[in-house]
């Protein structure tokens, strides 16, 4: 279905603006079949390589990423030009004295042509950039007033692969480390790839530090290229993977519960789906739970299992400001930032890289996050 979408949405760019263009026949069959092959980008790449994330060199995946973006992009201010133009022409009917727009189909071809290509190679460079830091405080009702002030950087979505490779994620690991948190956490989808293949990419993250330990949950992309040989991956830099389970972390006089769930894309290949019940059996009932999980749509679980903070990850902020909004759509709404659900907060982190597939951020910044978790007035 995504394919026929496409192709249709392909179709409609070559009919409205390459068509116009003031080229040779041969010019305008080029610029159609290069139309078609970034639309269909993720179709050959499954055909080509047998998978639609293919672990490629970087310039190509940047490259590819741009086109595909570009063309995304493009069909974006089509609809709108298109959009504006009819209401013009609508309007005229009315108050013909209306101007008409002064500039031809070849002209408007070639100028929504530059902007579109001048956007993503904006965007791609936003989305391969060192995320900056994002501080924000969170007041959890049942935090005691010891806690008060407990720092938590979270990281999500880092994706370290062939795009994000071993300069990136230890310029990532500096900035978190001089934040100098109390812990650390990682909210899934650390990385694509064989493992074998980016175990000197994902090497820095052994140096984060913090009191408490660094520890994470899976996202859905560990399960995609080898879930055990990325656990095991995890462990070794001294990240400590919850796979639906708890730890019951002690801190100035107080105990602090953290919770990790597995993805929901474990049972498909043959392994457990989150378990709420089973990663919170034990844990005690009065001190402050934070529950690790890959996917916001959980936070449902998380309020009915008492969960003072959920921290979440997997939708990127969208990655497109306009039309984010569609991928909120899939998310059960959420998007980024911080919602509240029956009494628990959950925070959408937009991430720290992407998947490098779709390289592009457009006003929609990834983030190193640092959460300061704050006890309500007058707590104990």
């Amino acid at each position: 279905m995504l394919h026929f979408l496409a192709t249709i949405l392909s179709l409609y760019v070559i009919i409205r603006l390459i068509l116009p263009l003031r080229l040779p026949r041969w010019g305008k069959l080029a610029l159609a079949l290069l139309t078609l092959l970034c639309a269909l980008k993720l179709y050959f790449f499954r055909l080509t390589f047998g998978s639609m994330m293919p672990d490629l060199p970087r310039w190509f995946m940047i490259a590819t990423g741009m086109l595909h973006g570009a063309l995304i992009l493009l069909i974006i201010l089509c609809a709108l030009r298109d959009a504006v133009l009819l209401a013009l022409w609508l309007a005229r009917r009315f108050l013909p004295q209306l101007p008409r727009p002064s500039l031809s189909g070849g002209q408007w071809a070639a100028g929504l042509l530059v902007i579109s290509l001048l956007m993503s190679a904006t965007a791609v460079q936003q989305a391969l950039r060192v995320p900056d830091v994002h501080r924000l405080s969170l007041v959890l009702p049942r935090l005691p007033r010891d806690l008060d002030g407990l720092r938590i950087v979270q990281l999500s979505d880092l994706h370290i692969s062939s795009a994000f490779p071993r300069p990136w994620v230890q310029a990532v690991v500096d900035r978190v480390n001089a934040l100098k948190p109390d812990l650390i956490v990682i909210t899934g989808d650390l990385a694509d790839g064989p493992p074998l293949r980016h175990s000197g990419d994902i090497a820095p993250l052994a140096q984060l530090r913090a009191p408490l330990g660094v520890f994470s949950c899976t996202g859905n992309h560990e399960y995609y290229w080898g879930y055990q040989g990325w656990m095991k991956n995890s462990r070794k830099q001294g990240i400590r993977p919850l796979e639906n389970t708890h730890v019951a972390l002690k801190t100035r006089g107080r105990q602090l519960v953290l919770a990790g769930v597995t993805d929901q894309a474990a049972p498909a290949f043959g392994l457990p789906g989150p378990d709420m019940a089973q990663a919170l059996a034990g844990a005690p009932r009065d001190a402050t739970r934070i529950m690790l999980a890959h996917r916001p749509r959980l936070i449902t679980q998380s309020a009915r299992a008492n969960v003072d903070l959920q921290l979440s990850g997997h939708t990127h902020g969208g990655q497109l400001a306009g039309v984010n909004q569609v991928v909120a759509f899939f998310n059960d709404g959420f998007l980024a930032g911080t919602y509240h659900e029956r009494g628990t907060t959950l925070y959408v982190h937009p991430g720290s890289g992407l998947w490098a597939g779709f390289p592009l951020r457009l006003l929609v910044p990834s983030e190193i996050t640092e959460i300061t978790l704050r006890a309500p007035h007058g707590a104990s």
